[in-house]
């Protein structure tokens, strides 16, 4: 927004006689206006001084100050337009504001806008006071001023009491001033604006509505918006579109950043990783790395990524390249490599879910004895019910039934993990214990509906002497399909 001049070179009609052998001071004045026009200063200065000598007028004080403001000249300038104030010109007082106002002194520009004001409803003079108060934070006088002109039918006006009611939150003012803006005067600024505006109350239609209207006045910034909003609506070829023009018409990472994760998400991976290079060659942060590393691992690209996670993870993104760098390993079974990383996290003897995924690296590397160290790490300090889990299987796997029994049994006696109490009766039903493993196959059965503890109940009966009862659960094992239920039933009869 500029602030605006008045030239106002005053004309007064005259004849001008050249033979006459002495100039009146209307000869001399239009003299000095002539060369005035023909921008001929030092002459028009002449001629002006000198009708001015003759008539101290009005009209000549103030084209001496239109003069001296022009060759900048600010005491002169200064001088001659309150030369004219003080002899009835009063569109001096304009000058004057405006004058005040480029040289910084906002009090005495506020005093003469305010004079031009008064005196003659002068629109450039009120709407100048609306940028000074809006400069000075005086929002209310602001306001007030530019309401003036644009009751006057200044259109620019318009915009500026869009922006000051937006930013005392009177989001309704706002839309209705930067509406006559956009739709009435085409104003491209109030346009994008009002986009702003539909784009904080969620009204993704109109905001795309006034963002497409004030991209096509040339207004720059929002490509990058209108990207967004078709990506917010689900719109992925307008949302591509946009972004692009936002990256190759405005330069806007942000824009490049979304685009990549828009190909990234539709499966695009070489677009996207296109975008995310492009991103990573601009400025090379942990965040533009680990993405790259994302999409290599994406792409099955495991050196890739892997290069590209550990650059990350000396950028500023450590935690989560580091993270996404573990699971690369255990998704390639190089556990040993995954656990050596979380071994140098911080804090990671008070972390269980640090320790847990040590010992899950170790794991996957089969190197048994350090999962079960860090898996009973992970136990005492958090008490993880998957690490029980893990570590029950560990046990069970190396035959250490009564190990792999104490942590089945914390599991659903404690913990109400009700899902281990079938593996915690097969434990029970091999060290030759059928009534405790009858407990736990009734709850496999009845609270988890477990069908193959059917099967395992029978057996635990017949066990037990009691026959009828072992009957009951074989036919039902039987009656689903269960054919080692079926030869016992056979061989029963």
């Amino acid at each position: 927004m500029k602030k605006r001049i008045i030239l106002g070179i005053i004309v007064l009609i005259a004849t001008f006689n050249t033979f006459s052998e002495e100039l009146s001071s209307e000869e001399l004045f239009n003299t000095g206006l002539k060369y005035h026009t023909e921008k001929n200063y030092k002459e028009a200065e002449k001629y002006y001084k000198e009708s001015f000598l003759k008539k101290a007028d009005g009209d000549t004080a103030y084209n001496l100050g239109v003069l001296y403001d022009t060759t900048k000249d600010v005491k002169q300038a200064e001088k001659y337009y309150k030369e004219a104030v003080r002899l009835g010109q009063v569109k001096a007082y304009y000058k004057l504001g405006y004058l005040y106002s480029k040289n910084k002194n906002k009090n005495l520009a506020i005093e003469n806008y305010k004079q031009s004001v008064e005196k003659t409803k002068n629109v450039d003079a009120m709407y100048n006071l609306g940028l000074i108060y809006e400069e000075t934070n005086q929002k209310n006088e602001a306001i007030k001023y530019f309401q003036m002109a644009a009751d006057k039918g200044d259109k620019d006006s318009y915009d500026n009491l869009g922006n000051l009611y937006m930013e005392t939150g009177n989001l309704a003012l706002a839309e209705k001033n930067y509406k006559i803006a956009a739709d009435k005067y085409n104003n491209a600024e109030a346009a994008y604006n009002l986009g702003v505006l539909y784009e904080k109350k969620n009204d993704n239609k109109n905001a795309i509505k006034y963002f497409e209207k004030a991209m096509s006045a040339g207004i720059k910034g929002g490509y990058y918006r209108l990207g967004l909003l078709y990506d917010e609506v689900k719109d992925s070829k307008k949302a591509e579109q946009y972004y692009k023009l936002a990256v190759d018409k405005e330069n806007d990472d942000t824009a490049a950043y979304n685009l990549a994760v828009l190909y990234e998400k539709s499966g695009k991976l070489s677009e996207a990783e296109k975008y995310f290079l492009s991103a990573y060659n601009k400025n090379k942060t942990g965040k533009s790395a680990l993405n790259l590393g994302t999409i290599y691992e994406k792409q099955k690209k495991y050196d890739l990524a892997e290069k590209y996670y550990k650059e990350a993870m000396n950028s500023g993104e450590k935690q989560k390249a580091a993270y996404n760098l573990i699971y690369l390993y255990q998704e390639q079974n190089k556990g040993e490599k995954a656990a050596e990383i979380l071994k140098n996290m911080d804090g990671v003897n008070e972390d269980p879910e640090l320790l847990y995924n040590i010992a899950l690296s170790y794991d996957t590397a089969n190197n048994k004895v350090e999962a079960e160290k860090y898996y009973l790490k992970a136990i005492e300090k958090g008490k993880l019910t998957k690490a029980m889990n893990n570590l029950a299987i560990l046990y069970y796997e190396q035959k250490k039934l009564q190990e792999s029994l104490k942590y089945y049994k914390i599991l659903v006696d404690d913990y109400g993990k009700t899902e281990n109490a079938y593996n915690t009766g097969l434990i029970y039903s091999q060290l030759k214990q059928p009534k405790e493993a009858i407990k736990y196959f009734e709850i496999a059965l009845n609270k988890v509906g477990n069908k193959n503890a059917l099967y395992n109940l029978g057996v635990s009966y017949y066990d037990l002497g009691d026959k009828n009862t072992a009957k009951k659960y074989l036919k039902q094992a039987a009656g689903n399909g269960d054919k080692d239920a079926q030869l016992m039933l056979d061989g029963m009869e």
